[in-house]
């Protein structure tokens, strides 16, 4: 916590002057509050949040945050997503060789898996380079809040609520939009709404206003499609937790997901 003269965060022990010109001694911590506040002026406000060191290399002298250099940010922010990139395809970059070495068909999973990193990759690369400031450059890894964070329980069972014909789940006035991410939960009932795996996120996907549909994958990836479901036998707790609209750095496909492992 630090007291602060105008958008200024003094330094106990440390002299200061005012507006005024006026300078005040060096020992000014010792006036009481009453005279602190009501005589000179000052504020009483929290300590500053903690600085996030990848971007910001410190505070000025009026307590504001000093920015890394943009351009350079960038070229780091663009080889970590290169780097992210080929981690994750380095474990099946061996059916690629395998392929050019005895023509052997890469698994269709497996190649949509590698399209789909790359093309996240493009879209997180394009976010980068865009980004007009250090601000929007942190924004482009985080989450932002959804129309509402509210859990929304359903009955599993319900062909109201599910429709197998659109593979679509019907619920008036949800509010969700294409790309949030729901994490499906079956309140513990006996099974999933079948297509569905519980404890799983999933992404909004053709949405109405009444209804949505869910991918296993982000439009960054460029393959994101409706996951076919069906009622589950019980149940009446099933249930949709919001977890935010995610950005195009936390969008890469999942290799686990049943739409990558061949299941």
């Amino acid at each position: 916590m630090v007291w602060k003269y105008g958008n200024r965060y003094l330094k106990a022990g440390v002299s200061w002057t005012d507006d005024n010109g006026i300078k005040h001694p060096r020992n000014w911590g010792i006036w009481s509050e009453d005279h602190k506040k009501n005589i000179i002026g000052l504020t009483w406000e929290n300590d500053p949040a903690p600085i996030n060191d990848e971007y910001y290399s410190g505070r000025d002298t009026d307590g504001n945050l000093v920015a890394r250099d943009l351009t350079t940010l960038k070229v780091k922010k663009i080889q970590d997503a290169k780097d992210y990139a080929s981690s994750e395809l380095s474990p099946t970059d061996w059916y690629v060789v395998r392929k050019s070495e005895t023509n052997t068909a890469i698994p269709s999973e497996i190649s949509a898996f590698r399209t789909a990193v790359r093309a996240n990759y493009i879209k997180l690369k394009t976010a980068i380079t865009n980004a007009s400031n250090v601000d929007a450059l942190i924004a482009v890894y985080n989450y932002s809040n959804g129309a509402s964070t509210e859990t929304v329980t359903f009955n599993g069972t319900d062909a109201d609520a599910i429709s197998t014909s659109d593979n679509a789940f019907q619920m008036n006035g949800h509010g969700y939009v294409d790309d949030e991410v729901l994490m499906y939960y079956n309140g513990g009932a006996d099974n999933d709404v079948s297509g569905l795996v519980d404890g799983t996120s999933y992404y909004i996907f053709e949405k109405s206003t009444n209804d949505f549909k869910l991918s296993e994958s982000h439009s960054n990836c460029g393959d994101a499609s409706a996951v076919s479901i069906d009622v589950a036998s019980s149940g009446t707790s099933h249930q949709f937790i919001p977890r935010g609209i995610p950005a195009d750095g936390c969008t890469w496909p999942h290799s686990k997901s049943t739409k990558y492992d061949g299941s």
